[in-house]
């Protein structure tokens, strides 16, 4: 088996499990915590933001790009190369960007904040929502064009 074919299975793999917890929250734990009182929003956000801090978590949000911007310029096969390129560059800068310069300084604000659970929900929920759902659409669409890649 090609080294191109082994990079594209793993980027497309941990493509899905990365996008699949941006639309996990997207579709049901920020649904969920949106029917809960502030001061239980907060409390499970940080605790979340805490245990989310770990290498299975962070491996498959990370990785993807790697793996994939790898395959597609060692794939001789075109436009199949270029495909996982472009899913790979898709999922960096709409899921890894957006969760470094957007959600990591809202979750790091929600933990330092010293307001009340009331403000400190106002301040974040909304924007993290909005940033979450840019991150799982940005998977969806990364996820396609591999799978698609995997398919020509």
């Amino acid at each position: 088996m090609e080294l191109s074919n082994i990079l594209a299975g793993i980027g497309v793999v941990l493509l899905a499990l990365g996008g699949g917890t941006f639309w996990s929250f997207s579709t049901g734990v920020m649904p969920g915590l949106g029917r809960t009182d502030d001061e239980t929003f907060v409390t499970s956000m940080r605790a979340i933001n805490r245990a989310v801090m770990n290498p299975l978590f962070l491996l498959p949000i990370f990785l993807p790009p790697v793996s994939l911007i790898w395959a597609g310029s060692i794939t001789p096969e075109q436009p199949r190369g270029w495909m996982l390129i472009v899913s790979g560059v898709v999922f960096f800068f709409g899921a890894i960007a957006v969760t470094v310069a957007g959600s990591v300084p809202l979750n790091n604000a929600l933990d330092n904040s010293t307001s009340s659970a009331t403000v400190t929900r106002g301040t974040f929920e909304r924007r993290w929502n909005v940033l979450n759902d840019v991150r799982t659409g940005s998977s969806v669409v990364a996820i396609a064009v591999a799978v698609w890649a995997l398919l020509v």
